[in-house]
């Protein structure tokens, strides 16, 4: 999201901080007393509404003021909002005619922050976008170490070296975890992190034998296609010399690393082989196999962060592949090994892992074909990206909490709304790219209604392709294009849908994965499964669905999605998971 002019921040400080203070003023009391009539007169017609835990302990968006009155009604008086205040240290900025301005403020059990958008209208100052996003409990505040821990701390007080003390509390002999996390990557441990700065007792189990193997073990040339900036994990930022698109080894020594300084308990070579919840008593049963030995768990939550689209890959069921003398495998699957060169490889699927499996795969020498079955967008890696995170994710940026309360202030549909001119600014900006690509016959996409890049990434999960140098290969013809779908297989090869055979020695189906509810069903089984809600995509007002959020079962929550997303998602669960251990209400 492009935030440039948002972000210019004005001279006349302190005539801005006056409107908007006085703004705050008159709605304080409003949202205190739930009085919608004196609210109505302090937003414009077509107005939006985020709340994140404030008002209702889930996520919601509303639209204009009859939306707000019914999602918030009788909860807005009971949330207690108090001390609105303007933040002290963002700046006031001004652009498009809207004035910005963060906001913190307190409700019954709550510190919250967020970002208000002011626009002019007939002499008065009215809110367009606001945002209101819980940021600690009351009383529950993450810990943070102070110089006087010093009185505190002796050493000697428990038996043992510090590894052993560590060792005793990761095995959880005598204790069990409030959380179990399943899951490794970043989304596991980011959720991993902020619970243990609440003081939640959580333990993450991990079916590979190191922390970052699941980024490790996968074709050599895979890059983070995130910016290091969009792509930080919390608490702990990269060094500030890290490449802009880290590789895999990098990031799967990060994460390992991470693991240790944050003093996570994480349990590798660890397979859950089952989950039971036990209504009566509100706590699961977690069956798991450590190095080949049974344990059972017994945690009030489980968090299921097995992968950004979940741990199931969909390979489609097509004729003739028992009878293939070559390789058919998905891309999760595909780690680039051995003398490729010379070989034929048939790459279905145009989003990223196609990409990058089929660059790869050239740059080693192979002949790679890719089909394409449906139009794909693309970005550059060198000038949109840039376009794109500059004004809020690079080093010109602002600090990372205050870029991601700008990008949560935007709901989604509003989003999607505002950003088709952005994102054809963005294909002027690598014209001679997708040029290059449409003479070849890549069909190119817009995104959902034009909103690009990341209104695909939220409501598909998939469809696009962040470049880093396949799409010339594509242009200079070094990888052949197909549109189509493999048909079936032929012992030597596969066979097109116009009917056009071709030789092959390996086929990698870059087709994505199963909804992620299918992916947690084994682990939990249908009576529970069939309770969840689906993950990814929009639910009516906009929010994810699934994702950090209540999923139709008790005590079971998803955790997610990009390291962005994963990073502020991360902290609006752990807040949920604390609460309900604290017992406050809504949120038990």
């Amino acid at each position: 999201m492009t935030e440039t002019a948002e972000l210019h921040v004005s001279r006349d400080h302190a005539a801005l901080a006056a409107i908007a203070a006085e703004w705050l003023g008159r709605f304080e009391p409003a949202a205190a007393g739930g009085d919608f009539d004196a609210l109505s007169d302090l937003f414009v017609a077509d107005c939006w509404w985020r709340d994140l835990l404030c008002i209702n302990p889930d996520f919601t968006t509303a639209r204009g003021m009859a939306q707000i009155r019914a999602k918030y009604g009788t909860r807005l008086a009971t949330a207690g909002f108090h001390s609105v205040a303007l933040a002290p240290d963002p700046p006031i900025a001004v652009g498009d005619g809207k004035l910005t301005v963060f906001i913190t403020f307190l409700t019954a059990v709550a510190r919250g922050r967020g970002v208000l958008r002011l626009v002019e209208e007939d002499g008065q100052w009215r809110a367009w976008t606001l945002l209101t996003m819980m940021d600690a409990l009351i009383g529950h505040e993450e810990k943070r170490t102070s110089i006087h821990d010093a009185a505190k701390e002796t050493y000697g007080r428990a038996p043992g070296t510090w590894p052993e003390i560590r060792a005793r509390e990761s095995a959880f002999t005598d204790s069990e975890p409030a959380v179990v996390v399943v899951g490794a990557g970043h989304a596991g441990l980011n959720i991993a992190a902020r619970l243990s700065h609440l003081g939640v007792s959580t333990l993450v189990v991990e079916g590979t034998p190191r922390v970052g193997d699941v980024w490790r073990n996968r074709y050599s040339n895979l890059l983070l296609h995130d910016p290091q900036w969009y792509g930080q994990m919390p608490y702990l930022p990269y060094p500030d010399n890290w490449p802009v698109f880290a590789s895999k080894e990098m990031i799967a020594d990060w994460l390992e690393a991470y693991a240790w300084i944050m003093q996570l308990n994480v349990w590798t070579d660890t397979r859950v082989e089952h989950a039971d919840f036990d209504d009566a008593v509100g706590r699961w049963t977690v069956r798991v196999t450590r190095e080949g030995q049974a344990r059972e768990l017994h945690p009030r939550h489980a968090v299921f962060a097995i992968g950004a689209f979940g741990g199931n890959p969909e390979i489609p069921q097509i004729p003739g592949v028992d009878a293939f003398g070559g390789l058919a495998v998905h891309s999760s699957a595909y780690d680039g090994g051995g003398d490729i060169a010379g070989s034929r490889i048939v790459v279905v699927g145009t989003g990223a892992s196609g990409h990058d499996v089929a660059q790869d795969a050239c740059e080693r020498g192979a002949e790679v074909t890719m089909v394409q079955r449906g139009p794909t967008y693309v970005v550059s890696g060198g000038y949109g990206i840039p376009a794109i995170h500059e004004a809020l994710y690079s080093e010109n940026g602002p600090p990372i909490d205050q870029a991601d309360l700008l990008s949560l202030s935007f709901p989604w549909h509003l989003y999607l709304e505002l950003q088709p001119p952005i994102t054809r600014k963005l294909a002027e900006i690598d014209k001679e790219l997708l040029d290059g690509l449409g003479e070849v016959g890549f069909e190119l996409s817009e995104g959902i209604n034009g909103s690009g890049l990341l209104g695909l990434g939220i409501g598909r999960g998939g469809g696009f392709y962040i470049d880093k140098g396949c799409s010339r290969l594509i242009a200079d013809r070094r990888i052949a294009l197909k549109h189509g779908e493999v048909a079936r297989f032929t012992p030597g090869g596969v066979v097109y849908s116009d009917g056009t055979e071709a030789p092959a020695d390996t086929v990698v189906f870059a087709t994505g994965f199963a909804n992620m509810r299918e992916s947690v069903r084994p682990f939990v089984g249908d009576a529970v499964a069939d309770r969840l809600t689906t993950v990814w995509g929009f639910d009516e007002q906009g929010e994810i669905n699934g994702l950090f959020r209540p999923t139709g079962h008790p005590r079971l929550w998803y955790m997610a999605g990009g390291f962005q997303q994963s990073r502020w998602g991360s902290k609006l669960l752990a807040l949920q998971i604390k609460a309900a251990e604290e017992g406050i209400a809504g949120f038990e």
